[in-house]
């Protein structure tokens, strides 16, 4: 009986002893893991995007390089979005209909300034004395 006994905390302590090292391993690794890739927080491309919405219009956006913004406010009816330096900063327009959609969106790509300007393209800008535009606003990267 004492020597069964024996066996069975002996199998314990070993196994307890894996498993203790095992979970130490696996936390060193992920912790090294984390720290090595360096790009948590550091890289704009992984940060949330910024929301655009009608507050925007007439004003000056700041951004970095990678940063992207979507539009929470977009008009219907053939609205895009264009901008006066896609090499400053690339837009995207809406996709999709029903269930499945892409919202109208931005990424920053290089430093400078950029004019975004979102209108309705088949209605001219003097129908009416009526402009087409529908927000237009200046961003600034850097």
């Amino acid at each position: 009986m004492k020597r069964s006994s024996a066996f069975l905390l002996a199998g314990v302590v070993v196994l307890g002893g894996l498993g203790l090292a095992a979970c130490s391993s696996s936390d060193s690794a992920s912790t090294s893991e984390a720290s090595a890739s360096g790009i948590v927080g550091d890289n704009p491309g992984t940060w949330a995007p910024l929301e655009i919405g009608q507050a925007v219009n007439g004003t000056t956006v700041d951004m970095v390089v990678d940063q992207a913004a979507i539009f929470t406010e977009w008009p219907e009816g053939g609205a895009v979005v264009e901008s006066s330096d896609p090499a400053v900063v690339e837009v995207s327009q809406p996709e999709g209909t029903g269930d499945v959609t892409a919202v109208a969106g931005m990424v920053a790509k290089a430093p400078g300034t950029a004019t975004i300007t979102v209108l309705y393209p088949a209605q001219p800008a003097d129908e009416g004395g009526a402009s087409n535009i529908v927000m237009q606003f200046e961003v600034n990267v850097s």
